[in-house]
């Protein structure tokens, strides 16, 4: 939950800052450029801390991610060593968000970030570990699910009415995953090509992020909450205490008892 609500704060603060810098730059700002000017100025308050916002919601939901990975491997020895390769992803992670952000205040440019020659190493550096960590990390959380269920297929064939819950579950890692990557991947090309649409691809990626979060939560719960209303409806269809045909040919759906009656035959 604390993950959650950090990624809506960030997310929240990202969207109030691009509209802060938009309104600035269309409205109030009255310098040479026009707008243009505005959103050029690199190492202006507003284009830096819109890129803290992206690095910060990054790094929260790899956390999560890792975390994941650490309570799927809870009863594995090996839980440790399957975590350390992703930590140490992660902080590199971290290290090319904090030299982004601080050739983004030093630099004092008058250009867009993908133009930024001096940004650009480390961006590339961000993107690749950000990418390898997704990948390998969804990749150990998917893996020993993928085992569970094979190794449980035949109960799963002898249990064929009952849904597949683990296949469930590890198609929703994988959609969110890709969801979430497709989004770094499109800002890796932008920025290859110069193009601005890296502003809006990593705005993107930002929302993104927490959607993909939340998402696995929301849709692994509705699944949950969709068997257990199931397997309710079922015991209860096959309760002895419902009456779905009588002997004399009438149907009933409930087991009407007269109280009154009973009432007056215990007193006499």
């Amino acid at each position: 939950m604390s993950i959650a609500i950090a990624l809506f704060i960030v997310g929240t603060l990202d969207v109030s800052f691009n509209l802060y810098h938009n309104l600035t730059a269309f409205i109030l700002y009255t310098g040479p450029g026009g707008a243009e000017g505005e959103f050029e100025r690199l190492s202006s308050w507003a284009n830096v801390m819109r890129s803290v916002w992206a690095r910060l919601c990054a790094l929260f939901s790899d956390a999560a991610l890792i975390y994941r990975c650490w309570v799927v491997y809870t009863l594995s020895i090996r839980r440790w060593v399957v975590v350390a390769f992703p930590v140490l992803l992660w902080l590199g992670v971290a290290a090319c968000s904090f030299m982004d952000i601080f050739y983004l205040c030093t630099l004092h440019l008058n250009t867009s970030i993908p133009l930024a020659t001096p940004l650009q190493p480390w961006l590339y550096a961000y993107f690749s570990l950000t990418l390898a960590l997704n990948f390998l990390t969804t990749g150990m959380v998917v893996y020993p699910l993928w085992k569970t269920r094979r190794e449980t297929s035949e109960y799963f064939k002898l249990r064929s009415r009952k849904r597949d819950r683990l296949k469930g579950i590890i198609c929703i890692f994988i959609e969110s995953a890709l969801l979430y990557t497709l989004s770094v991947v499109i800002s890796i090309i932008v920025d290859l090509v110069h193009s601005n649409v890296y502003y809006p691809a990593t705005d993107v990626s930002v929302q993104l992020a927490g959607f993909t979060f939340n998402l696995i939560i929301i849709r692994i719960w509705r699944g949950v909450s969709t068997e257990q209303t199931a397997a309710f409806a079922e015991s209860m269809s096959k309760s002895p205490m419902l009456v779905h045909k009588g002997p004399w040919g009438d149907s009933a759906d409930t087991l009407e008892v007269d109280l009154n009656t009973e009432a007056s035959e215990t007193m006499v």
